[in-house]
């Protein structure tokens, strides 16, 4: 039985007054008659009023009777700003979050309604290449042989397009440094089933320091260039007669300068009784590592064997990355008979040993092969998908000296080495580095089938078959210590799906009218683990379309799914310095943090169910959705948890501290929690308004230069006696074949081009009028639980607990975002906010619970379409060229932490979360079309 309890019950009620408040959908306007025009390589213009022919599907719709949520046409899509279709995805984030998986997850991608074998295959592609773009719900994807617990963005391309784009950008922070830069030089020709993508792309990050973010660095123990004392025993007093001539019983005193020339006298330590050295070490520690990546992409595609698409991917991708952990340190003891010690009894000098950082760097590169081959057998539609990825990483990570023999020569009270001084004779020449390389082989393939089974009398009983093959093989190998582990892991992995549509009403097909589309699904699936044995999952749901403009989704997934190979098997790595809030204490300590493979991970088992609403009441494009989705998962999977108080008392043994208390190593690798459970409502609204372009901007644009290149490129085909000339994109007289229903047909264009559209700009939905744009998502969390195993205490996260470093779960969320095209100019504005959190700290935090802040973010993106501003439509050089500003973080907001004494604890000081802030980027982009 589905218990939805009150929030759900909330949510149900919610969803059953919008749909019987919701009036009938108006069915679109005719529109004017279609004329030809140009082609060659120029795909269609777009009419303002294009005729509908109802009761067709739209070309490279997906499989099913399913509507989009949201449906953009070209124009849309441009009127966002952005480059490729990696970007347009970022942008549509909000859109196509799905609440119905593990956390994380990407939408499945695909292509004029088929399988792609990835999504390397398509992120490149520039976006006015894209005549429309469809968002689809989770349950979409079972026709495709994915599970639903991704939303489905199924992407059109035009029929035929052309263009070399080269991009340049770079940036910075407001606050200083941080500088980023990027190139990027992209090729994409499409020529009807002919598609070929080269993309190249370099881009650099720069390192951010502690220093230049004026953050207080010093944590833990009293390290510091010129040293500390403090006593054998930590909180005692370091020397009775020191604490004489201070008056004043003394735990630590600074080393006096003097020190480092020759044995200093006790009397020298009075300055610095109680008052510690301190050195700033911010430089030398950084908060965002230095990051270089160069991507290489090619994707070719064409028809074989007469009927076959096919389509082949290959991609290189090289990166490293350097980080700062800050300066060696030495924790020598002094015996009272050193030479150089003026003290009575044995003490621990604290210090920095020279300027030269601790380090850790990071490098691999990966090679991957793709490829996809789709036919059409009847009304069935086949689709073979095969990928290889070769994966090589290393780290690297310097964690300091080998003291023992410096220690040894210090109790042997050796007169030549003076513990306070520049450390010499070789004592130095030996570091501790620890190495870490793992190399990775993996590599699927699948074959999907789709198509009607029989026709019934409320529509055909479609049927979705998948059976696949994957493998892979990681071998690891790690040194930490001089001790050397190694880890050879192989993963098999026979897998198969099925997915069946039952249309039960139909008001097409008069069966049942009253109620509307009413189909039912059902759905299976099986991986067989060669580690982990059978694996199962099985789902139901139904989808209603009481009335046009209204839809509803009811769904239940039941599935399992095991930990990947690298969670099992990665090298450890064990990292120094890692900034940490120690819960149990009220402070902040520099650890070292153990990262890597869990071989002990079992497999989860989870529960999902869904209720969803799409309503489209009105004949201006506004879309209202909400989702109602709630989870339960055993044996969750998880990275290891912030170190509260509950994590520490559940996870004892992954947490060790010294004789005196100190946190100094927590175990960090993945963890499976005894269950989680999840509710949410996330509800909102998308609104779209076509704008009249300005008549100055029509008018430059039908007598500027790219009018004239594309009249004379008419005229040559012409002469040349070539049948595309004149005809749009796809070779076809379109007054000869009727559109489908949704899809303009060629509008009325003129010599110069579609009025503020370049050609590559163009296409359905691009061309005529820009666009205004907003969108308004809320999500409301009722329920966050954590049960770490049982017999513990639940965790709340929405109520005092956290697992992750940006406190617990916020119980309200917003995202909303706005966006103004026309005439060559463009706005974006991207917003969001989360409501503030608490967590408990424990009854002995000295600091009392942290309250993490509200916040509230901004981002903004200005560009102007050089070839649409009057002026320059003449111009050749600013055909095609586009120049953005882009401001992250638009009022520099950064989050605000706050202890029970109103103090920010040092590891959660607002740049060591958000190292960046605010950062300004600007983009010049060229294509040649």
């Amino acid at each position: 039985m589905v218990r939805l309890g009150s929030g759900g019950l909330a949510a149900l009620g919610l969803m059953l007054v919008a749909v019987d408040a919701a009036p009938a959908q108006q069915p679109a306007s005719s529109g004017a008659e279609n004329r030809s025009v140009e082609a060659g390589d120029e795909a269609d213009y777009e009419d303002n009023n294009p005729i509908l022919v109802t009761g067709q599907r739209q070309r490279g719709a997906v499989t099913g009777d399913i509507p989009p949520i949201q449906q953009l046409n070209g124009g849309d899509v441009r009127a966002l700003g952005v480059n490729s279709i990696a970007e347009l995805l970022d942008e549509l984030a909000p859109q196509t979050r799905s609440g119905q998986g593990r956390g994380g997850e990407a939408p499945v991608t695909l292509l004029n309604g088929r399988r792609i074998s990835g999504f390397r295959e398509i992120r490149d592609i520039p976006t006015e290449a894209i005549e429309r773009v469809d968002i689809l719900p989770e349950e979409v994807a079972l026709k495709y042989g994915y599970s639903a617990n991704q939303r489905v963005v199924n992407i059109v391309l035009r029929r035929r397009f052309r263009a070399v784009t080269v991009e340049a950008e770079g940036g910075l922070s407001t606050r200083g440094g941080a500088g980023t830069g990027e190139a990027e030089v992209n090729l994409f020709h499409i020529r009807r089933d002919q598609r070929l993508n080269v993309n190249i792309e370099y881009e650099q990050s720069a390192a951010i320091t502690e220093a230049e973010r004026n953050l207080v660095s010093r944590s833990g123990r009293s390290f510091d260039a010129v040293g500390n004392v403090e006593a054998a025993t930590r909180g005692s007093e370091i020397d009775p007669a020191l604490g004489i001539l201070a008056g004043q019983p003394v735990t630590v005193a600074g080393v006096p300068a003097n020190a480092a020339s020759g044995a200093p006298a006790l009397s020298d330590f009075v300055a610095g009784a109680n008052r510690p050295n301190s050195s700033d070490v911010g430089r030398f520690r950084t908060i965002r590592p230095r990051t270089r990546t160069l991507d290489v992409n090619s994707v070719y595609s064409r028809t074989i064997l007469d009927n076959v698409a096919a389509t082949l991917n290959a991609n290189l991708n090289v990166s490293d990355s350097d980080s700062l952990r800050g300066l060696p340190v030495s924790a020598l003891q002094l015996p009272a008979s050193n030479p150089f010690s003026p003290f009575g009894t044995d003490v621990s000098l604290l210090r920095y040993l020279g300027d030269d950082p601790l380090t850790q760097a990071s490098s691999g590169w990966t090679g991957h092969l793709g490829f996809s081959l789709d036919k059409d057998v009847a009304k069935w539609k086949l689709s073979l998908t095969g990928n290889y990825d070769h994966v090589v990483s290393r780290t690297q990570t310097w964690r300091g000296y080998d003291l023992s023999n410096l220690q040894g020569a210090i109790l042997a009270g050796n007169a030549s080495v003076n513990p306070f001084g520049p450390i010499s004779g070789g004592y130095l020449d030996s570091r501790i580095v620890d190495r870490a390389r793992s190399t990775s082989d993996s590599g699927d393939i699948q074959l999907v089938a789709n198509g009607p089974l029989l026709d019934l009398p409320a529509g055909p009983l479609n049927a979705s078959f998948k059976g696949g093959f994957s493998a892979l093989g990681l071998d690891s190998r790690s040194t930490r210590s001089g001790l050397v582990s190694a880890a050879d892991l192989s993963r098999t992995d026979v897998n198969g799906r099925v997915s069946f549509d039952l249309p039960l009403t139909s008001r097409r097909n008069d069966v049942l009218p009253a109620i509307g589309d009413l189909s039912i699904n059902v759905n299976a699936a099986v991986d067989r683990y060669s580690d982990f044995g059978a694996l199962g999952a099985y789902g139901y749901g139904t989808t209603w379309k009481p009335r046009d403009g209204i839809s509803l989704i009811f769904s239940m997934t039941h599935d399992r799914s095991a930990p990947s190979v690298q969670q099992l098997g990665n090298p450890q790595v064990l990292t120094p310095d890692v900034r940490t809030y120690d819960y149990l204490r009220g402070v902040t300590v520099d650890i070292a943090q153990l990262g890597g493979g869990n071989p002990d991970l079992l497999a989860d088992r989870r529960r999902v169910m869904k209720l969803g609403l799409t309503l489209k009441p009105f004949r201006e494009d506004v879309t209202l959705s909400a989702d109602y989705v709630h989870s339960r998962i055993r044996n969750a999977i998880a990275g290891f948890p912030e170190p509260t108080p509950a994590i520490a008392a559940a996870f004892a043994d992954r947490f060790i501290r010294d004789e005196d208390g100190d946190l100094i190593r927590i175990d960090a690798r993945a963890v499976n929690f005894d269950r989680q459970e999840q509710s949410q409502l996330r509800w909102g609204m998308t609104f779209t308004k076509r704008l009249k372009t300005a008549q100055s901007v029509i008018d430059a644009m039908r007598s500027g230069a790219m009018a004239r290149r594309f009249a004379e490129r008419r005229a040559a085909a012409a002469q040349r006696g070539e049948a595309d000339a004149g005809r749009p994109g796809d070779g076809a007289d379109p007054a000869a074949r009727p559109r489908p229903e949704g899809q303009a047909q060629p509008g009325n264009a003129q010599p110069g081009g579609t009025p503020g559209e370049g050609p590559g700009f163009r296409g359905r939905g691009g061309g005529q009028g820009g666009r205004l744009q907003f969108s308004v998502f809320h999500t409301w969390h009722f329920k966050d639980e954590i049960l770490i195993r049982r017999g513990l205490p639940v965790l709340d996260l929405l109520d005092g607990d956290a697992i992750g470093a940006t406190g617990g779960t916020p119980r309200h969320e917003l995202e909303a975002q706005f966006t103004y095209s026309n005439n060559g100019l463009g706005l974006r504005l991207t917003g969001n906010w989360q409501e503030e959190t608490t967590v408990n700290a424990g009854p002995a935090s000295p600091t009392g619970d942290l309250r993490f802040g509200s916040l509230a973010k901004v981002n903004a993106r200005l560009f102007v379409n050089l070839a649409q501003i009057p002026a320059l439509a003449s111009a050749d050089w600013a055909q095609g060229a586009r120049i953005s500003l882009r401001i992250d973080n638009l009022f520099d907001t950064l989050p605000r932490v706050r202890d029970a004494t109103g103090a920010t604890p040092l590891r959660y000081q607002g740049s060591f979360l958000d190292p960046v802030g605010r950062a300004i980027r600007i983009e010049f982009r060229k294509a040649f079309f």
